[in-house]
């Protein structure tokens, strides 16, 4: 008699006869399942994929390359549609298996065009070369007779689709330093991941007794990256999104430079020595909205602005600050750079004239400019100094940089009223 298994011993025959039943089911569940099964759920993971991608699409027009991510997905998806019906049809199976080949290479190239576009958010003339790739190799296959052997035609389309995934991998993962998105990192080591399982699968192919995983564990956990790779690609669309709308919020509509707000936040909250802050106003600016009209005023407003923040330093914060009024922060500068710098800001900008209407108008700049000299100097104490000067240039006929000296402003208060100056 066979020896009855522990746990087992409290039971009766009936409970037996169920729980034998119930394991030998679960134990098939978990069995591994077998290729055609696998491949079939790799094709409808592309499918899935890129109805993910012309979704977002619809949703989101200005997000480039997402509808080449979609019918490259598709394309593959095709691809191997295509060798399944050759399998049926049995007199044109190897006619649809090279059909098939030339559609996934083809939509790999594809995917790769498309990730570049996404990734960069740039269209190059040069990429379409890509598709001359599956043409050349589809030819070499049909050629040498080589399309009827599965062999040769799997190598062919793992090998490309290893070195596609991994060219769009390069380019997602270091395009990070043009536009550091959180999310990048992992849609390129996805990416990556699934051009090790591509490479993997060629080595099954041509060497099966030195594979180190089976194709069909290998197409299996690609489906996980296809969705992955949609998922990453999701987010990376909705963190750019969200970017851009973060910009929205901190630039000013009509100039495009920082608005107060922003600027206020990129100030620290104790001052250095050797900070600076140069308050700018255009003169007389009333005189040409009067004359001109305000649109005239915008036009010349968003123009200064631009030949402004053209000329600062990289470390420097440009705003505007309200009206025909701008701000300029230059960290660690010091009396005697910061003063340099703004004088020859103020002589190139006012010297440029602006056309409206046919008729040239000379946009000239005030400036007052404030340095920190002590460490107890707080950004709104630098700035209030800076608009004194301001005030003084105004009040010595404009078309001038005055550098803030607590003197000066003491023996003469009425260069600082800003009532008798303002315009």
């Amino acid at each position: 008699m066979q020896p009855t298994a522990p746990f087992l011993l409290g039971f009766s025959n009936q409970s037996r006869v169920i729980l034998y039943f119930n394991s030998y089911e679960l134990a098939k569940m978990f069995q591994p399942l077998d290729l055609p099964t696998v491949l079939l759920l790799h094709k409808l993971s592309f499918f899935v994929a890129a109805l993910c991608f012309l979704y977002v699409r619809s949703q989101s027009r200005e997000s480039v390359g997402l509808g080449f991510l979609a019918v490259g997905f598709f394309l593959v998806a095709t691809a191997s549609t295509l060798v399944s019906i050759g399998r049926v049809f049995t007199d044109y199976e190897h006619s649809l298996a090279l059909a098939g080949t030339f559609a996934g290479l083809v939509g790999y190239s594809i995917f790769w065009i498309g990730m570049c576009r996404i990734s960069t958010q740039k269209s190059r003339r040069r990429e379409w070369l890509i598709l001359c790739f599956p043409v050349i190799v589809c030819v070499t296959l049909f050629v040498t007779g080589l399309y009827e052997f599965t062999t040769a035609r799997t190598t062919a389309m793992q090998s490309t689709a290893a070195l596609l995934l991994l060219a769009a991998a390069c380019t997602v993962f270091f395009d990070r330093v043009i536009e550091p998105l959180p999310v990048r990192r992992a849609l390129a080591a996805t990416i990556g991941f699934a051009a090790l399982l591509s490479a993997l699968v060629v080595l099954g192919v041509l060497f099966p007794d030195v594979a180190l995983v089976s194709s069909r564990n290998a197409f299996f956990v690609s489906i996980v990256c296809h969705f992955a790779i949609a998922v990453f690609v999701l987010a990376l669309v909705k963190e750019r999104a969200e970017e851009g709308l973060k910009r929205l919020a901190d630039l000013d509509v009509l100039t495009g430079v920082l608005n107060r707000r922003s600027f206020s936040t990129r100030l620290p909250q104790q001052m250095r020595q050797g900070d600076a802050i140069v308050m700018i106003d255009i003169d007389h600016f009333k005189r040409i909205n009067d004359g001109f009209g305000h649109f005239a005023g915008d036009e010349v407003l968003a123009r200064v602005a631009q030949e402004l923040s053209a000329r600062i330093r990289p470390n420097d914060s440009f705003a505007r600050f309200g009206g025909e009024e701008f701000i300029l922060f230059m960290p660690a500068t010091g009396e005697g750079e910061a003063s340099t710098l703004a004088e020859s800001v103020r002589q190139l900008v006012s010297s440029i004239k602006h056309s409206i209407d046919d008729q040239k108008v000379a946009a000239t700049l005030s400036m007052g400019l404030a340095v920190c000299t002590d460490k107890t100097c707080t950004p709104h104490a630098l700035m209030k100094m800076a608009d004194t000067a301001l005030y003084a240039s105004k009040a010595t006929g404009r078309d001038r940089l005055t550098v803030y000296n607590a003197e000066d402003f003491e023996r003469n208060p009425a260069l600082s009223n800003p009532a008798r100056h303002a315009g």
